[in-house]
């Protein structure tokens, strides 16, 4: 029995009839021919070091890191200020230490200077002073004292200096009652100064001070302002030089000192009746200095007369300074031996 024939699918409407499956030379349309699969892929297996969970140790989950805190930017303008202050502060404790030791060191020196000043005071100087106004100066007169002058009166010059100050019993004519001679005060007839001897040739006394008898240059007016009393002098000779020395007498060691700085002009040569006069007007070296109520003075110049400077004698006059001083110093010594309790005094009396 022949097989069956497979009867033909009707199609859709006005379509030809389908084809039945297995019908060999029998082909479907495009439109109804089945849509093609795609190859269906095995389903891929997981790379071992793919899967967090097979192999743990393989890529570690990294631990959070701390994130480093945001650094602010500094204040540069504060910081500036505030080096300036601490600046300012080093310098003001600099400056007060600096000051601090300046005023410790400057005590220290005053005490220094004090202590010297008093232990110095027991001791008479024996060569020439220090002070510029024993030296020989010019006969120019100058109107301003210079500065040795107007340090004239020391400490223990003053009348509340030291008690043991040597001049004291000359301070004032109270406690100095001794006569005022010429020939007294100048009693050595020769003087030796620079290895060479001088010959007192003349003594005088004259007052008033300011009639010009004794002074030259408007020096007799200087003393005369502060009440002077009288002025003694005597000259010494050595060959052809001749040195006057002289002292002006005051009531007060303040007077002395006050005149000497308005100083000016210069002594007056004291010359015997017929000798040249010399330093008789301004021209001649001079010097000045005081001690206790009196100024004491010097003038140099030629024996031959005039108002010429005289080597030998301009050179003398420091060493002539030197012997009035010591001269009135004697006086003292005299006066406070003499003083009512000193030592001494009844067995004088």
């Amino acid at each position: 029995m022949p097989p069956a024939q497979p009867v033909a699918q009707p199609g859709p409407p006005g379509q030809p009839p389908l084809p039945q499956p297995g019908q060999p030379g029998q082909q479907l349309p495009p439109q109804w021919q089945p849509n093609p699969q795609p190859n269906p892929q095995p389903n891929p297996q997981p790379h071992p070091q793919a899967h967090p969970q097979a192999h743990p140790q393989a890529h570690p989950q990294p631990y959070p890191q701390p994130q480093a805190p945001q650094r602010a930017e500094p204040n540069w303008q504060a910081l500036a200020d505030r080096n300036a202050a601490d600046d300012k502060r080093r310098r003001r404790l600099r400056a007060l230490g600096v000051a601090v030791a300046v005023v410790l060191v400057g005590g220290l020196v005053a005490g220094g200077t004090v202590l010297l000043t008093k232990g110095d005071g027991d001791k008479p100087t024996a060569g020439p002073t220090a002070s510029a106004s024993n030296r020989p100066s010019s006969a120019a007169p100058s109107a301003a004292p210079s500065a040795a002058q107007s340090a004239a009166p020391s400490a223990a010059g003053t009348p509340g200096g030291a008690p043991d100050d040597p001049s004291k019993p000359i301070w004032e004519a109270a406690t100095d009652p001794a006569p005022q001679d010429a020939g007294a005060l100048f009693s050595a007839l020769q003087v030796t100064v620079n290895g060479a001897t001088w010959n007192r040739t003349f003594v005088s006394l004259d007052s008033p001070c300011w009639d010009g008898n004794s002074t030259t240059g408007g020096l007799g007016k200087v003393l005369g302002d502060q009440g002077c009393q009288k002025v003694l002098r005597a000259t010494y000779v050595s060959g052809d030089s001749a040195v006057t020395v002289g002292v002006a007498v005051f009531d007060h060691k303040i007077q002395a000192e006050t005149s000497m700085k308005s100083y000016t002009g210069h002594l007056k040569g004291a010359v015997a009746p017929g000798a040249p006069p010399f330093c008789a007007t301004p021209g001649c070296t001079n010097t000045h200095n005081t001690l206790g109520r009196y100024a004491y003075f010097t003038v140099e110049g030629s024996a031959k007369g005039g108002d010429t400077a005289d080597a030998a004698a301009t050179a003398a006059a420091a060493g002539f300074g030197e012997h009035v001083k010591g001269q009135l110093l004697q006086r003292a010594k005299a006066a406070s031996a003499a003083a009512p309790g000193a030592p001494g005094a009844a067995a004088a009396g």
